[in-house]
């Protein structure tokens, strides 16, 4: 051992070769890290090529073993990092590996790919198919949403018509109603004036009693013979029966009092001065 300007200590002989040449004195050496990593990789291939079932995965790390290795054997043979033993370990163990991991690993079944592929292409087919149904589904859906909306608008719309025409209806029939009744208040009043001009005309016909022939004087009776109780002597000395009450007018009777009796009077003076007055002249 031996002592440099620095205090450090070190062997006595050196191997002047690049591979060896280590960092600049006074500085840490660089780890080499990637050796480090291609040991792990190697491990884990070592671990997974045994058996079939992770036989790809040892593949795997074999082959990034052997890359990290590689990687990791240049850079020590520049001399710029240590660790080239670990480096060589994983870079000859990789390849071992690399190749004892393809071995391991099954052969890949082409009918059972393929009858994967088709499952898939069958699934994915299936999903599509599926995904066209729902659609479809969806869109029958939605038109039927929008036929049962517009029944159910053109329901609305003809209940409104419907009720429309049953109010137009009815107004008409009010209307007609009311049309009648002026009609027949405007008949009945006018059978009313009629009736009332009728009156009119009637009026002075009954008003005016009908020319009659002027009664003959009977023969003047004698004075003795004139029952007084049921007759009287009028102003020309005659025997004139007294106003008799009766359902009709009784032969010889001149005219009507105005309280139901009839006169016999053969004088238009002083007739039915006690009865009233003359109702009609006989």
């Amino acid at each position: 051992m031996a002592t440099d300007v620095n205090g450090h200590l070190h062997s006595g002989w050196h191997d002047d070769s690049p591979t060896e040449r280590l960092p600049v004195v006074g500085t840490r050496a660089k780890r080499n890290r990637l050796a480090t990593t291609g040991i792990v990789l190697v491990l884990l291939a070592a671990v997974s090529t045994p058996f079939s079932a992770t036989a790809p995965f040892g593949v795997l790390f074999a082959f990034a073993a052997l890359f990290c290795a590689a990687i990791a054997v240049w850079r020590s043979r520049e001399g710029r990092v240590p660790n080239r033993g670990r480096a060589m370990t994983a870079l000859i163990a990789a390849p071992v590996l690399l190749v004892l991991a393809v071995a391991m690993t099954p052969p890949v079944d082409r009918a059972a790919s393929e009858r994967t592929a088709a499952a898939t292409a069958e699934a994915t087919e299936a999903r599509a198919i599926a995904a066209v149904e729902q659609e479809r589904a969806e869109q029958e859906r939605i038109e039927q949403a929008r036929v049962e909306q517009e029944r159910v608008e053109r329901e609305r719309v003809e209940q409104e018509q419907a009720e429309q025409a049953r109010v137009a209806e009815q107004q008409r029939v009010e209307q007609e109603r009311a049309e009648q009744a002026r009609v027949a208040e405007r008949e009945r009043v006018e059978q009313e004036q009629q009736a009332r001009a009728r009156a009119d005309q009637q009026a002075p016909l009954r008003a005016a009693p009908a020319p009659q022939a002027p009664p003959q004087r009977p023969a003047p009776a004698a004075a003795p013979s004139c029952n007084s109780s049921s007759h009287y002597i009028n102003s020309d000395g005659n025997c004139v029966q007294r106003p008799t009450q009766a359902s009709s007018a009784p032969p010889g009777a001149t005219a009507k009092c105005k309280n139901g009796s009839y006169s016999f009077s053969q004088n238009r003076s002083g007739t039915c001065s006690r009865n009233g007055g003359v109702a009609q002249w006989l």
